[in-house]
């Protein structure tokens, strides 16, 4: 680990993202049962219990994160496609369904009588109803510091769910194989990370919602895109794609991702003369990366099996 990466987990043993306390018996050997933890979350700071039995889960970021710490969760939104990520808790007849991210089935959580409720990203907008029913916490993840933002979460949750260790060790693995991976895309030439969807592309930059390409890798970026909002990219024609001639293209196929039927594949998309007379198509380096979990997961777990691809492609 890099003096940096070192330096930043110091500061966490006992994190300032939550504040632990317990309380003591007659003997001074602490209650567990009755700790609890302040967390800061987007929607203010938020006092759980510790080891929360009843979770629910409204973000897919979050649950990739409990996933990978193997934390037990009794709902997810399935009123929709889930993706092939978490195949294995729609699979589990233990798990239930609450709803869809945008639209919770309140009713549902409500008769769960859950310990902790988890929102954020594309459900944030229903927190205020779910604080109503349980204590809730909107774990959203800000674009523009994604590997800071994200080892956020990772070490709040080791504190509430009582695995510190395994937390510390999942946030220096995203931060190592983010350095490593880093090396050798600052090292490869300029590139674009593009979204494909009904034939037509947008292009993201720096600090936009896949700002992790270029703020934590390093990816010198070909143009300089903007746009008004960070999770929304810039349009893009094929001819001034063309003009710009990146030696990288990093697709995602959001489409595919959503299952969207009748849509061309992204690699269908970019087939054409334009896009075919750039360095990335002739040197065969446009990346096509997993679209489910870019665009629909995005947590830790997802973001460490991108840079495996990643390093592949470069190596």
């Amino acid at each position: 680990m890099s003096p940096r990466s070192a330096a930043w987990f110091s500061l966490f043993p006992v994190s300032a993202l939550v504040l632990a306390g317990c309380g003591t018996d007659a003997s001074g050997e602490d209650e567990a049962a009755d700790r609890t933890v302040a967390v800061q979350a987007e929607n203010g700071e938020v006092e759980v219990e510790a080891n929360p039995e009843t979770v629910v889960v409204f973000d897919n970021t979050q649950l990739d994160i409990l996933d990978a710490l193997d934390v037990d969760i009794a709902g997810i939104p399935a009123a929709d496609a889930v993706p092939g990520f978490f195949d294995h808790y729609a699979a589990d007849d233990t798990v239930e369904n609450v709803g869809s991210l945008f639209e919770p089935d309140f009713e549902t959580v409500a008769e769960l009588d859950p310990d902790l409720i988890i929102s954020g990203g594309r459900s944030s907008d229903a927190t205020p109803q779910l604080e109503e029913i349980a204590p809730t916490i909107d774990m959203s993840t800000d674009s523009a510091d994604t590997l800071g933002s994200l080892n956020e979460r990772v070490l709040a949750y080791g504190e509430i769910f009582d695995k510190a260790e395994e937390a510390q060790a999942l946030a220096a693995e995203f931060e190592e194989r983010t350095e490593e991976v880093g090396e050798l895309v600052s090292g490869s030439g300029d590139g674009l990370v593009i979204i494909t969807t009904a034939g037509e592309i947008s292009a993201y930059g720096p600090g936009s919602r896949y700002g992790f390409f270029y703020d934590d890798l390093g990816l010198e970026p070909t143009l300089d895109v903007t746009s008004d909002d960070a999770r929304h990219g810039e349009v893009l024609s094929f001819e001034a794609l063309a003009d710009a001639d990146p030696d990288w293209l990093y697709v995602i196929d959001r489409d595919t991702a959503i299952g969207e039927e009748g849509a061309s594949p992204a690699g269908q998309v970019l087939d054409n003369e334009l896009v075919n007379r750039t360095t990335a198509a002739e040197e065969d380096q446009i990346l096509y990366l997993d679209s489910e979990e870019v665009y629909l997961v995005g947590g830790v777990q997802a973001h460490l099996n991108v840079l495996d691809d990643i390093e592949d492609a470069l190596s």
